[in-house]
């Protein structure tokens, strides 16, 4: 009995494409392979990765060296989703030196990330967080924040670099060595107030909506009990 073939038909070929991660290039390489093999379906054209984004440039802009989504709803629904809810999603924000970006993270994990802003010369400053925040609208979303503990200065308005309040939650002091190894409960900060404990900047956002990464808490807890350890040993 003659073996039917099966063609791979786009959505298919899609999936594969981004399960190999494949650039624009390579996709329509492969795909070019696989219909000269008449894997695929007769009506599936190969050309279609060179404009692939072409139907989401729409929900994007450009301002100062800075590439943000200005109806992320509509981008999404654009992707394939029926129904938004902000509460499903977190905003994960990541900065550097040298560039700055923003990424829609699915809180059950069943759908990709989605990069909403990004910026190669953006540096890590009040400024440019203030911008980005404002640019993608976040106030209308208000998501969950995820992000390390030099985001988070940024986002609430506290000053940089070895200060004697560094934490958002309390107030830790970090010059009191002498407490710092017998003082479980320390007060709590009540208030985010520019010029107050370390205070320089308004917040720009709800500091109970930033969620931290456990794996910069399990490190900063490894480092210290590294550091309290007898050398002498």
């Amino acid at each position: 009995m003659p073996r039917l073939q099966t063609f791979l038909i786009i959505i298919e070929l899609n999936d594969l494409i981004r399960d190999l991660n494949l650039t624009k290039e390579q996709s329509e390489l492969l795909a070019s392979r696989l219909k000269e093999k008449k894997v695929l379906a007769p009506n599936t054209k190969v050309t279609i990765y060179r404009t692939r984004e072409k139907d989401l440039l729409k929900y994007f802009s450009q301002e100062n060296d800075l590439v943000f989504c200005q109806d992320i709803k509509a981008l999404l629904n654009n992707m394939g989703l029926q129904q938004y809810n902000p509460h499903d999603w977190r905003i994960f924000i990541d900065s550097s030196q040298r560039s700055l970006k923003c990424v829609l993270l699915h809180n059950g994990n069943k759908f990709g990330s989605i990069p909403i802003a990004y910026s190669r010369t953006f540096k890590e400053a009040y400024g440019n967080i203030s911008s980005v925040i404002e640019k993608i609208k976040y106030h209308e979303h208000n998501w969950q924040i995820c992000v390390d503990f030099k985001m988070v200065t940024f986002l609430l308005g506290q000053q940089s670099g070895f200060t004697k309040y560094p934490c958002f939650i309390c107030l830790w002091d970090s010059r009191d060595r002498e407490h710092h190894w017998t003082q479980k409960v320390w007060p709590l900060r009540e208030e985010l107030v520019p010029g107050k404990q370390n205070k320089i900047h308004s917040p720009l956002v709800n500091k109970d909506r930033i969620i931290l990464p456990p794996l910069h808490i399990k490190l900063g807890i490894m480092k210290q009990f590294v550091k309290a350890l007898d050398t002498n040993l």
